[in-house]
């Protein structure tokens, strides 16, 4: 599968660059992901709920069909957040046992299970698919764990589909 990396913003694709050029799989552009041939884009469940539908999840990635006809690729995988649980104030937390987790390795190692599913379930295979940092909430030029926590995942991915 192949995996292109779009932003609008050249320093953070300098930075994706530098942490994942090496992984054969991927590919980085600064176009438009509607401009782009694919046939999953991934994007956050906040830009993607109220145009393609979903709700939040904390246990697995989402995939919806694009009816918009908007120029983005027909499925639209919407990764999970980290799992929280009220504190003693009321307020979301990250769960205890989630603390240490990257929510970028998160995201993406369970938006590759769900592609992988997707593939083994149905027979339908996604052979492209964008990961558009603005639309996922990692485009900051300055964040340089967040491409090395989707690295992570992407080659945990590989390594069990042996690609």
């Amino acid at each position: 599968m192949d995996i292109i990396i779009t932003s609008d913003n050249d320093s953070t694709l300098a930075l994706w660059r530098t942490h994942l050029s090496s992984l054969p799989e991927v590919s980085f552009t600064n176009e438009r992901p509607a401009g782009i041939e694919a046939d999953a884009v991934v994007i956050s469940g906040i830009y993607a709920f109220e145009r393609y539908g979903g709700r939040p999840n904390t246990t697995a990635a989402q995939i919806v069909t694009n009816t918009k006809d908007d120029g983005f690729p027909s499925l639209v995988i919407i990764p999970p957040s980290l799992p929280v649980i009220l504190n003693e104030q009321k307020r979301p937390v990250v769960h205890p046992d989630y603390t240490g987790t990257s929510p970028a390795y998160y995201a993406i190692s369970h938006t590759l299970t769900a592609i992988k599913s997707l593939d083994v379930e149905t027979g339908q295979v996604v052979r492209r698919v964008i990961f558009s940092l603005p639309l996922l909430g990692m485009n900051s030029p300055r964040d340089a764990s967040t491409p090395s926590s989707v690295r992570r995942a992407i080659e945990e991915y590989s390594a069990s589909t042996g690609t």
